[in-house]
């Protein structure tokens, strides 16, 4: 009988390893911060100063997207928005100093809801092309907003926003499709060694 007791406190919800933070398990957070980690590390190392606008969005959509695809749980993209975000603020990649952490969240908040209604099916190439392309667009609407309210001269908007938009929906697409395929190839690999 105590045995019983014990082995229902050790895989209750009160346990934090099962359910750490987003009703995510602390193994999970681990490997979003891993995502997220790696999603500023590829910004501040393939930076390209190429004077295209949205081209970082094919590896930070498709970094995000694939987090989220191989860790299918409500809140993932969040937490790994939270992540580069803060990691974006400390690196100082951006002008925006520590307002920078929303360009970072705010994708990662919306792949969370956008997932929610195509039913996680991340591993799709039609999905992965729709929510890389919103999540991207995001992220430029966010960058225009922080602009607007810090008064920072967008260099980018001198070309026209409709050449900025339709850049960052491509390269967002082009990371969405980068996702999908990851994510079928390695979704049926990983599952079993990451189940909690």
């Amino acid at each position: 009988m105590e045995k019983l007791k014990n082995r229902e406190k050790s895989s209750g919800p009160e346990n934090p390893a099962d359910s750490f933070i987003f009703k995510i398990g602390l193994a999970d957070v681990i490997r979003l911060t891993m995502f997220g980690t790696l999603i500023s590390v590829s910004r501040f190392v393939f930076q390209m100063p190429i004077g295209v606008p949205g081209h970082t969005s094919v590896y930070w959509m498709g970094l995000l997207m694939l987090g989220k695809g191989l860790i299918p749980r409500f809140g993932a993209g969040t937490i790994m928005g939270i992540v580069s975000g803060i990691l974006a603020i400390v690196f100082g990649l951006g002008k925006e100093g520590p307002l920078m952490a929303f360009k970072c969240l705010i994708p990662g908040m919306l792949l969370d809801i956008l997932a929610l209604i195509f039913f996680n099916k991340l591993e799709s190439i039609w999905v992965g092309i729709i929510i890389g392309a919103l999540i991207s667009w995001s992220k430029l609407l966010t960058s225009i907003a922080l602009g607007i309210i810090l008064d920072i001269p967008m260099v980018f908007l001198a070309m026209g926003f409709g050449y900025a938009t339709l850049l960052h929906v491509v390269f967002g697409a082009a990371g969405g499709v980068l996702a999908a395929v990851l994510i079928k190839r390695l979704k049926p690999r990983l599952s079993a060694s990451w189940q909690n």
